[in-house]
């Protein structure tokens, strides 16, 4: 692998990382880096990385970011393209004492670089026992690998679709560009479909307080003799494509929980609001300060959520007002494009400062940690 040394006007071709074969948001980055003039690479993550790239964007992450790492690192250093990660999964709890949050992802992100090691290590994590818990404190897993990989120099460049989590991670040493959840041609379109679904709930069920809190709300609706379409993977297949912009064109409300109580959960905007679908959410940390309460969207406590339901079906003036607000947002200010320029910016930046790529091969544990 070389990288391209010719670049002129900030314009570079990029490995861009498929999770799955089928990436939806994969294929919306490619989309958006053509548009902003670069040349998109697209790989599969376990295919052989990009010949030729001057960076490589990863996203999620929806598979094993520290498998990336590792091959990124047996690189030679002069062969390494940047690599800059845009960050849309949750983190750890927000009320965990820092030095907890850090030192527990740190552990987490190491033993699982064991599993993409040549040593003896390997084959302690990778045995049958330890198997199931490749799967546990993927939210610790993904912060720490984020610091380690900032401070050893694999990952130049972090973005988070949160600009609470950014906040946290700026204030830690851990520079992060907020590049928020918007719209894209991919994802709506005004089909001038009758709004004949009431209510949609869409997206994996999740936790089970996210599924406590779907139940009571659906049995709250249906004794106000109104029907909830859930599509949770269980109940209906997954919607995709064409078909979730049919669904959401005829949907006259789309439901909003979250996880926990903290998550950032604005993807859902990004696809209801372009498709003038009203979100009715419980109430959010302010991840997306670009939508308000009242103005873009419904917030109320989940014992509420139902009542509000029902009064927005009820007064439908009120309810396309809020509506059409959110739709003008996303098409002025919220899209995916704005977002990946702005990780894009901060790319050209980190290639045109040599010092950003000077971290590897230093101690990364001594290194300053900023207290909350």
């Amino acid at each position: 692998m070389t990288t391209n040394e010719d670049v002129s006007g900030g314009k570079y071709r990029v490995g861009v990382v498929f999770w799955s074969k089928q990436d939806g948001i994969a294929t919306v980055i490619c989309d958006e880096l053509t548009a902003l003039g670069h040349k998109p690479v697209p790989f599969f993550y376990q295919s052989e990385l990009p010949d030729n790239v001057d960076v490589i964007f990863s996203f999620g992450p929806y598979g094993p970011f520290e498998y990336l790492l590792s091959r990124l690192n047996a690189l030679p250093r002069s062969k390494k393209p940047i690599l800059t990660h845009w960050n849309t999964e949750g983190i750890p709890d927000l009320r965990i004492p820092w030095v907890v949050m850090f030192g527990a992802g740190l552990l987490r992100a190491w033993a699982e670089r064991l599993r993409f090691s040549d040593g003896v290590g390997r084959k302690l994590v990778t045995g049958r026992m330890m198997k199931p818990l490749h799967k546990r404190m993927t939210r610790f897993l993904y912060f720490g690998s984020y610091y380690y990989a900032y401070r050893a120099g694999l990952m130049e460049v972090l973005a988070d679709s949160s600009a609470v989590y950014a906040d946290l991670h700026v204030r830690h040493g851990l520079p992060t560009v907020v590049a928020p959840w918007g719209a894209t041609r991919r994802w709506y379109a005004d089909l001038g479909y009758e709004r004949d679904i009431d209510v949609l709930w869409m997206g994996k069920r999740g936790s089970k307080r996210r599924s406590m809190l779907l139940d009571m709300v659906r049995a709250r609706l249906e004794r106000y003799g109104v029907k909830m379409l859930v599509v949770d993977g269980e109940e209906r297949p997954f919607i995709y494509d064409q078909e979730r912009t049919e669904i959401l064109n005829r949907s006259k409300i789309t439901l909003n929980l979250t996880r926990t109580w903290y998550d950032d959960n604005y993807s859902r905007f990004a696809l209801a609001a372009p498709n003038r679908s009203l979100i009715v959410s419980e109430p959010l940390l302010p991840h997306c300060p670009h939508f308000r309460p009242g103005e873009h969207y419904i917030a109320a406590p989940a014992s509420e959520l139902a009542d509000q339901i029902m009064y927005y079906l009820a007064h439908e003036d009120e309810r396309m007002a809020i509506v059409e607000r959110a739709y003008q947002l996303m098409m002025s200010e919220l899209s995916f494009e704005k977002s990946i320029a702005a990780i894009m910016t901060a790319v050209h930046e980190a290639r045109l400062n040599p010092d950003v790529r000077s971290l590897k091969g230093k101690s990364v544990w001594w290194r300053k940690i900023v207290p909350a």
